[in-house]
C-alpha cells in the first residue's frame, strides 16, 4: 500500500489496564482502501450517494454493507457519509504489537441520533423513531457493518480491537457502533420505505418545487404525503421530486412503514440540507 496518508489525529487513550496511543491517518476525501477493484469473486457495488457527495460509496457483502448504506442515504439524522475514511493505528504503552482498524464508514449524525445509539437502540430503530428536530449540533458516528454469519462475530482477538477501538474514537469525541444485519437493518415494515426512497432520490428538484413545498405547508409542521406530492405536480413526478426533496433533507417522510398516501411528511428546519442549488437558497 503507497504511503500516502496522513496522519490527522493523535490521542492518549487511558484503559482500566493501562494505556493506549490512537493514531488515525487519511487519504483526504478518498476512501482509505479501495474494496471494488476487479478482482473479487462475490457481489460488490459502489453506487454514487448523495450523502457522500456524489461520490461512490463501495460495498462488498450484499447482505449487510448494501442495505445499511441504502439506509444511511435516506436516512434523515444522517447528514453526510464517508466510506473507509480512515486508518485506526492503536498500540498498547508497553507492548510492541500495534492494532491497525479500517471502518466501514463514517457518517455525520445529529447528536441526538448518536446518543440513542450509544444507549443500545438498534440503528433501523432509532432512524424509524427518529424526529426533526429545529436546533442541536452534529456528531461523529463511525460504524463497523457485520453479516450475522460474519467469522470475526465470534472471534476473541477481534472483539478485542473493537473494544479498543471504541475507547480511542471516544476520547477522540466521536461514537462507534457495531452493527449486525439482523439487529440493526433489517425490518420487515420499514425496508420497503427505504428501497422505494433509495430507487428514486436522484430527481431533479428547482426552487420552484421548493417554493411550491413551502407554500402547501404553510405554518404546518405536517402534512399527509399525497398533499406534498400534489404541490410537486402529482403522480410519479411528484412523488420522485418529494422522495428527492426527503433524502436532500428539506422534509422528512415517515419510514416507520411503506409510504402510503396518508403517511406523515414533516418540514426539516435545522439549517443544514443537502441540496445542490448554487448561492443561498434557504428553506
Amino acid at each position: 500500500m503507497a504511503r500516502d496518508h496522513e496522519l490527522t489525529a493523535k490521542k492518549h487513550v487511558q484503559l482500566d489496564d493501562g494505556g493506549a496511543i490512537a493514531e488515525i491517518f487519511e487519504r483526504g476525501n478518498k476512501p482509505y482502501r479501495k474494496l471494488v477493484n476487479g478482482r473479487q469473486r462475490k457481489p460488490v457495488g459502489r453506487p454514487v450517494m448523495i450523502k457522500a457527495g456524489m461520490r461512490a460509496v463501495e460495498w462488498e457483502s450484499i447482505k449487510a454493507e448494501k442495505p445499511f448504506y441504502r439506509m444511511c442515504e435516506v436516512a434523515t439524522p444522517v447528514h453526510t457519509m464517508f466510506g473507509q475514511p480512515h486508518l485506526l493505528r492503536m498500540k498498547i504503552v508497553g507492548r510492541r504489537a500495534r492494532m491497525d482498524f479500517i471502518p466501514d464508514v463514517k457518517l455525520t449524525v445529529d447528536t441526538g441520533f448518536a446518543v440513542k445509539i450509544a444507549s443500545g437502540v438498534p440503528f433501523v430503530e432509532a432512524v424509524r423513531r427518529w424526529e426533526p428536530v429545529s436546533g442541536g449540533t452534529l456528531s461523529t458516528l463511525i460504524v463497523e457493518v457485520k453479516d450475522d454469519d460474519d467469522p470475526r462475530n465470534d472471534n476473541a482477538e477481534y472483539q478485542h480491537k473493537l473494544r479498543l477501538a471504541e475507547h480511542c474514537y471516544k476520547a477522540l469525541g466521536w461514537f462507534f457502533t457495531t452493527v449486525v444485519r439482523s439487529r440493526h437493518i433489517a425490518h420487515p415494515k420499514s425496508d420497503p420505505a427505504f428501497d422505494r426512497l433509495f430507487l428514486k432520490r436522484k430527481a431533479s428538484i428547482s426552487p420552484g418545487d421548493i417554493s411550491a413545498v413551502r407554500s402547501v405547508f404553510a405554518e404546518q409542521k405536517e402534512l399527509p404525503w399525497q398533499k406534498v406530492v400534489d404541490a410537486l405536480g402529482g403522480g410519479p413526478l411528484g412523488a420522485s421530486k418529494g422522495i428527492a426533496m426527503h433524502v436532500r433533507r428539506l422534509i422528512c417522510i415517515d419510514v416507520s412503514s411503506s409510504i402510503s398516501p396518508t403517511t406523515r411528511v414533516r418540514r426539516i428546519q435545522d439549517g443544514r440540507p443537502i441540496f445542490e442549488l448554487p448561492g443561498d437558497f434557504p428553506w
